[in-house]
């Protein structure tokens, strides 16, 4: 869970430094990317091995979510539309509290 809170966490930061116009749009494209792609990846273990009492249903749904906005992240970065970018990005943080949750939860449960 500590790696899927620090993907959605980078690509929010990632996402907060194009903003700020402080990253170049190559670098923060791939890294939501690479983000993207992590999520995946952990994302589909914790799935197929899920900690007891864990809501797969509920994680996966955020999990979807999170990367939906990530994906919607970089394609904005890819058109340079700044504009538009600010709700996909506002949208992770909501997902990024209920990541946090959901490791809160798996590490007390241990």
């Amino acid at each position: 869970m500590d790696a899927v809170v620090s993907w959605v966490s980078t690509a929010r930061m990632t996402g907060d430094a194009w903003l700020r116009h402080t990253t170049p749009d190559k670098y923060t494209r791939q890294t939501l990317e690479l983000a993207d792609q992590m999520l995946l990846e952990t994302g589909s273990g914790l799935l197929k091995a899920p900690p007891p009492q864990f809501d797969t249903a509920a994680f996966d749904s955020a999990l979807t979510g999170a990367r939906t906005n990530i994906a919607e992240m970089a394609r904005l970065v890819e058109q340079k539309e700044s504009d538009r970018f600010r709700q996909p990005w506002d949208s992770l943080r909501v997902y990024l509290t209920v990541m946090k949750q959901f490791s809160d939860k798996v590490e007390s449960s241990q």
